[in-house]
C-alpha cells in the first residue's frame, strides 16, 4: 500500500483497515446496549482479518470503554471515553488517528450501539434539574433535538430563503435512498405534501422530518498504513480529515452563533487539510479510496465523511 501521493491527516498515514455495523438493525429487543457494541466490533474485526488480540486501542461512548474491552477480551493501552453528543465517534477517529500517529496505539476499535427504540441497558431521559439545560430549556420542554432545533432551523430557513417544503423535500429524497437498502427502517416512498400533512411534533417539524430511533450499532478499526501494508488483506481508507467546531453548549444561546458558520467552516477547514481548496472540490471528495472494500462500509454507514 502507498499513500505516499495522499494529502490527509497524519500524510495518509492512518487508515480504517475493517469497518462495519451489526448483523441486525431495526428492532432488537433481544440485545442489550454492550451486545450491540460487541457485535459490531466483531464484524469489524472479521473485516479486517484481526482478532481481539490485535487491538490495543478501544473508543467509545455511552459505555465507558473498559467494559466494551472487558466483553470482548482486550487489553488496552489506550483509551477515549470522550462523549459530546452525536459527533462523538467522528471525534473518536480523530482522537485514535492521533493516538496512532504519535505511537500511543498500534490497532484502535471505534464502537457504537444504541438501543433507542428497544431500550434495553439504556439509562433513563434524565436532566438534571440544576444543570443549565434543566434551568433554562428543559422548563420550557426544549429536552431533545425536535424541539431544540426548531428557532435554529427556521433562522436557517429565512436567511437562505427557504421554505418548509425544502425540509420535507430531505424526507423524500431519503426514503428514495431506502428503497435500495434492505437494511433501511422505512422503504415506503413519500411526497412533500404527505410528510408536511403529518402529524406535527414541534414547528417546523412533522413526525416524518424526526429521526426514527432504531437499535443498531457500528464499528470501525484503524491502524498505520505500515501495519495495514502487512495484512493478508491489506486493504484500507485514509482518514482525510475530521474537523471540529464546537458550538455553544445550550440550545438558547445558538440560534444564529451555531447554524451558519460552525458547518461551512468545518468544511472549509477539512478541505483545506487535504490541500484543496472549498471551491474547487466536489462533496464526493471527501473520501479517498485506496481498496474497495472498506471504502464501501465506510461510505455506506457514513462513518469516513470530510464534510
Amino acid at each position: 500500500m502507498t499513500t505516499s501521493h495522499v494529502t490527509s491527516m497524519h500524510n495518509g498515514n492512518v487508515v480504517i483497515v475493517g469497518a462495519s455495523e451489526t448483523t441486525e438493525i431495526g428492532v432488537l429487543p433481544g440485545m442489550s446496549i454492550l451486545d450491540l457494541h460487541a457485535n459490531a466490533a466483531r464484524n469489524a474485526m472479521a473485516d479486517a482479518g484481526l482478532t481481539p488480540a490485535d487491538i490495543d486501542g478501544v473508543a467509545t461512548t455511552g459505555l465507558l470503554p473498559m467494559e466494551v474491552s472487558h466483553h470482548l477480551g482486550i487489553t488496552p493501552h489506550w483509551l477515549d471515553g470522550t462523549g459530546v453528543g452525536g459527533c462523538s465517534f467522528m471525534l473518536h477517529v480523530r482522537h485514535a488517528a492521533a493516538a496512532i500517529a504519535s505511537g500511543a496505539a498500534d490497532v484502535v476499535l471505534v464502537t457504537h450501539g444504541e438501543s433507542g427504540r428497544s431500550r434495553v441497558g439504556a439509562p433513563p431521559y434524565l436532566t438534571p434539574l440544576d444543570s443549565m439545560t434543566g434551568q433554562f430549556e428543559a422548563v420550557y420542554g426544549a429536552n431533545m433535538p425536535y424541539s431544540t432545533f426548531t428557532v435554529p432551523a427556521l433562522r436557517f430557513l429565512h436567511d437562505r430563503g427557504m421554505t418548509r417544503e425544502h425540509l420535507a423535500e430531505v424526507v423524500v429524497a431519503q426514503r428514495n435512498w431506502a428503497l435500495d437498502n434492505p437494511r433501511a427502517f422505512r422503504r415506503k416512498p413519500t411526497s412533500v405534501d404527505e410528510v408536511l400533512s403529518g402529524p406535527p411534533v414541534a414547528y417546523p417539524f412533522t413526525r416524518d422530518m424526526c429521526c426514527v430511533l432504531t437499535d443498531g450499532g457500528g464499528a470501525v478499526i484503524l491502524t498505520s498504513a505500515e501495519r495495514a501494508a502487512d495484512m493478508l488483506d491489506p486493504i484500507g481508507t485514509c482518514i482525510c480529515s475530521v474537523p471540529v467546531n464546537l458550538p455553544k453548549a445550550h440550545w438558547f444561546r445558538r440560534c444564529r452563533t451555531w447554524i451558519v458558520p460552525c458547518i461551512p467552516s468545518c468544511r472549509r477547514r477539512c478541505l483545506r487539510h487535504r490541500g484543496n481548496h472549498p471551491r474547487r472540490c466536489r462533496p464526493s471528495d471527501g473520501i479517498r479510496r485506496l481498496r474497495s472494500r472498506s471504502a464501501l462500509h465506510a461510505r455506506r454507514s457514513r462513518i469516513c465523511r470530510s464534510w
